[in-house]
């Protein structure tokens, strides 16, 4: 496969055009937490069962990330784009069509599908598409993919559920992801786009060159994992704790994950200015400092937003060095693609866990309060794994 060459405003358009499709697959992991409260009670749905339908889109990534991405690598990367985008089209309307929770778990796991082609193959595209702080920057945007999508998800299933209906959210969601699709065939054009072919004899041997991959894998399952688990839980922590409607939470937590943003985009700021990853990845410690004003319950929904809002932006700062770290923690360019799937495989077994986890820590513990020192324990852990990520060995 052949690299894109693409001139200034071509290179942005063709970006934009990869990361909204991005954004729109990642609404599958926010798009059922506004409408969980009510799709729990009108299908009959526990806790646990409803965190496992809401993270349940990653669970292909989370179990066969790194042969998808092999596979994808040999395939045009825009028509991969186009099947992950309608696949989960069709998905998300069957699964407006469910009746019960082993039918709507399903029509999640064929989502999952689509999710990983469309996360690994849309990094691979932009790493193809140039280099130097251009590519520092789109990635580190591209990076913000996941809690975007998240607050569209969050906030267009609150408004619409509200107004029309859950199955009626999951339709529309669903109608624009397949158009998404559809518009990446016709804007990124018929060339096979990929990264070019590396002679076996130019890597380096063994499994030592995954390491760093790995280590920045690993952090990335940590951050996710708390980030999804915290937005996923929340609407129904407002609702039951704070007396807020459905509506009101789901706008509330689509509104922290949008704010959030902005930590995504300052941390590309940064890092295209020179600011080192490893200092950005100390952010990682403030998410539990935000859980603990939300969870501790201080003092009304603003304090409680306030700490929301805390967590989005140290997640997103965070997310933006990860994604722009790839081409740093790989001993060549042929194994960007490899690194790539560790990062969708590792890090969305992350977010696959995560809700369902924090779900059982609550249970557990009786009380939303005990999500503060799970998420101290996992931030601390996946800050000294992604320092590590970015630490070169000396050379003998």
């Amino acid at each position: 496969m052949t690299a894109i060459s693409s001139g200034g405003s071509r290179y942005w358009s063709r970006f934009v055009l990869i990361y909204c499709c991005g954004i729109l697959a990642a609404t599958s992991l926010g798009k059922m937490a506004p409408i969980s409260p009510t799709l729990s009670a009108e299908l009959k749905l526990s806790l646990d069962e409803m965190a496992l339908v809401t993270s349940s889109t990653t669970a292909v990534a989370a179990l066969l990330g790194v042969p998808i991405s092999h596979l994808i690598g040999r395939l045009n990367l825009r028509l991969a784009l186009l099947g992950g985008c309608v696949l989960m089209g069709v998905a998300g309307f069957l699964g407006s069509r469910a009746g019960g929770y082993g039918f709507l778990l399903g029509t999640r796991m064929v989502e999952s599908l689509g999710y990983v082609t469309v996360v690994v193959a849309a990094p691979v595209l932009i790493i193809a598409m140039g280099e130097g702080t251009r590519r520092t920057a789109a990635l580190a945007i591209w990076g913000t993919f996941l809690p975007v999508g998240l607050a569209v998800g969050s906030f267009g299933g609150g408004v619409v559920s509200d107004a029309f209906g859950w199955r009626w959210w999951l339709v529309a969601n669903a109608v624009v992801l397949a158009l998404a699709g559809i518009a990446a065939v016709l804007v990124l054009g018929r060339a096979a786009t990929g990264l070019p072919p590396e002679p076996a004899a130019a890597r380096p041997g063994g499994l030592r060159r995954l390491g760093r991959p790995l280590l920045l894998a690993g952090g990335l399952a940590t951050v996710s994992g708390t980030i999804v688990a915290i937005v996923s839980l929340l609407p129904t922590y407002l609702h039951d704790t704070q007396g807020l409607s459905i509506a009101a939470a789901g706008t509330i937590t689509g509104a922290v994950s949008f704010i959030g943003v902005a930590g995504g985009f300052y941390g590309s700021w940064l890092l295209s200015r020179g600011v080192p990853a490893r200092r950005v990845f100390l952010a990682t410690l403030l998410m539990p400092v935000g859980a603990a004003i939300v969870f501790f319950d201080l003092d009304g929904v603003v304090v409680c937003m306030a700490g929301a809002v805390l967590i989005a932006l140290a997640n997103e700062f965070v997310i933006a060095a990860i994604f722009a770290s790839i081409p740093d923690v790989v001993a060549a360019p042929s194994d960007i693609g490899l690194a790539n799937g560790l990062l969708a495989q590792i890090g969305s077994i992350g977010a696959l866990s995560g809700p369902p986890l924090l779900s059982l820590v609550v249970l557990g513990a009786d009380g939303w309060w005990a999500i503060v020192p799970a998420a101290l324990v996992v931030c601390a852990l996946g800050t000294i794994v992604l320092r590590a990520s970015l630490h070169r060995p000396l050379r003998g």
